[in-house]
């Protein structure tokens, strides 16, 4: 029952949801869906599900941040010709000023580093920001607002996971001119994260890789044991810019150590600064490997382990490829301690990407011998040992992302390959729980020639049973659902919507697409906008402007989710 650490490329989702969808009519599917909105944060536009347990409580991610405190004492005026008063800017001035700080000059440290998303958790009623890996200026008396927290996961005790790291703060140091300079810096790199709202745990980091290393926790069962991947190596790359950039043994002061161009910290942000956006093996930083944790109460680690990978090492060296890296990454959980995920061989001219199941007897593939199995990878695991995932498989003349669930009760087993909404459909899974009920995001529409709608959806894999969420909603409705990220026990399912509303930025009114949290709860009395002919005619369903500006700025959200630990 989790969600993985797929990046869902949301432009494209949205994109083909923006027409009415057909539904799947069948005798057995749910009867009508009660809508909720967790609501939102103040500063925040954007809020994006990760996670539903089973006490309807609500992890996920806050994104478009606004009215972050910015030291606008420490800008150059010339920088921004465009604002008559830098100390005293507009709303609409102070979010461009945030925008050249977050994606402009990003790289430099001598600029305030800026979080670009935060956790919110939602206890049923109310949402709040999971703020305590936050800190305070000192010179300002005010929050830095330069840690980012992605959320990831939660389970059923609203334990959240995921990854972040040291605040930022202020030092004074020589730049690569030798002249004085400050610089904002933070002690390492993001790694794994763990709270319950009141304790806030960073995992330690190995101090002896470069920036203590890197990790991230991708789930959480209810016993507090956690998996993700933790860095195990330095990586090549980041080994030979650290040597040739960030130090340099030709200059040595009179201690024989080296003279740093610049403070090594500020050197190591401008390298993960350029790779934090990249996706793929091409961008850790470090050699990972999938990773075990077990937590006490207070969100201490107690125990960890390596969990291996599921490729022969000795037998590749023996192939005509070269292997430039491995990589393997645990993505879910469940309660006996079964995790799966993924295994990654990068080599030139590509990736072999196989689904892993990780046991106490290591890991091992789980598609051996099949076609599909150097493209896939495996999402999440319910407590009944039913894991799924999907893999891409070239079906009439393109690639297609293909669901997949497997029983792996006594190990790999043969993988049950559903129809979804038509025979040759991309659609691939976010969650499972522990009666079956698989949902994520799937093509709706067999035309061929073009780009094919994609809607959220829910699949009972007890009765075969697939159908469009979005048919779910009133005839009223101002949502439009993007993707199922999760669900419960009790067939409550965390979606991801979009919904077209006024925002009011220097006292004037305009029209944005925002991205919603919605719970969807199973309500027979709940109004549904269904057509005898079953076709939804829903207010908003049209194309609406807004909805082609919206598509680069949701492009970069990646989602990751789970299912929940029962």
């Amino acid at each position: 029952m989790r969600k993985s650490k797929v990046s869902l490329v949301v432009a494209t989702l949205i994109g083909s949801t923006l027409a009415a969808t057909a539904a799947v009519s069948v005798a057995s599917e749910p009867a009508g869906y009660r809508i909720t909105s967790v609501g939102e944060v103040t500063g925040a536009i954007h809020t994006s599900p990760r996670a539903i347990n089973n006490s309807g409580q609500v992890a996920g991610q806050l994104a478009d941040l606004r009215g972050q405190n910015i030291r606008f004492d420490l800008l150059d005026p010339e920088d921004f010709p465009s604002v008559e008063d830098i100390l005293n800017p507009t709303e609409r001035q102070h979010r461009a000023i945030r925008d050249f700080l977050t994606f402009s000059v990003g790289v430099d440290a001598k600029f305030q580093h800026l979080a670009t998303e935060l956790g919110y958790f939602f206890d049923g009623a109310n949402i709040a920001e999971l703020d305590g890996f936050e800190a305070i200026d000192e010179e300002t008396g005010m929050r830095s607002d330069s840690v980012s927290f992605r959320v990831i996961d939660m389970n059923n005790h609203g334990v959240v996971v995921g990854q972040a790291s040291e605040p930022f703060y202020w030092i004074e140091d020589t730049d690569n001119e030798g002249e004085l300079a400050r610089f904002h810096i933070r002690d390492g790199f993001p790694r794994a994260a763990w709270s319950d709202g009141v304790n806030y745990t960073l995992v330690p980091g190995d101090e002896s890789l470069i920036g203590n290393g890197t990790s991230s926790i991708m789930a959480i069962n209810d016993e507090n044991v956690a998996v993700g991947f933790a860095a195990i190596a330095n990586g090549s790359a980041l080994t030979t810019f650290f040597e040739n950039v960030c130090t340099s043994e030709e200059d040595e002061d009179e201690e024989g150590n080296p003279i740093n161009l610049n403070p090594i910290s500020a050197c190591l942000h401008r390298y993960w600064f350029e790779r934090s956006g990249l996706a793929g093996t091409s961008a850790p930083l470090m050699e990972e490997e999938a990773y075990r944790w077990v937590f006490d109460d207070q969100g201490n680690v107690i125990e960890q382990a390596r969990l291996g990978l599921a490729f022969d090492k000795d037998a590749d060296a023996e192939d005509d490829l070269d292997t430039f890296r491995y990589r393997s990454v645990a993505n879910d959980i469940n309660i006996h301690g079964i995790a799966v995920g993924v295994s990654q061989r990068q080599v030139a001219g590509g990736t072999f990407t196989r689904p892993t199941l990780f046991t106490e007897d290591g890991a091992v593939e789980m598609l051996p011998g099949n076609n599909s199995s150097n493209n896939s990878l495996a999402i999440a695991i319910n407590d009944a040992n039913i894991a799924v995932g999907f893999s891409n498989q070239f079906i009439n003349g393109a690639m297609r992302r293909r669901l997949f669930y497997m029983d792996v009760t006594n190990g790999v087993s043969e993988p049950e390959y559903p129809r979804g909404f038509f025979n040759d459909s991309s659609w691939q899974p976010r969650g499972i729980n522990n009666v079956g009920q698989i949902v994520g995001a799937g093509q709706n529409d067999a035309t061929q020639g073009g780009q094919r709608r994609s809607t959220a959806f829910l699949y009972d894999i007890n009765t075969d049973v697939i159908v469009d969420l979005n048919t779910y909603l009133p005839c009223n409705s101002e949502y439009q659902i993007i993707d199922a990220i999760d669900i419960n026990d009790a067939g409550e399912i965390a979606v991801l919507a979009v919904e077209i509303a006024d925002f009011i930025e220097d006292g004037e009114t305009q029209e944005v697409a925002r991205l919603r949290s919605l719970i969807l709860t199973p309500d027979s009395a709940a109004e549904r906008c269904q057509q005898e002919d079953d076709q939804l005619t829903r207010k908003g369903a049209a194309m609406h402007p807004i909805w082609l500006g919206v598509l680069t700025l949701v492009a970069v959200i990646s989602i990751r989710r789970r299912k929940p630990k029962a």
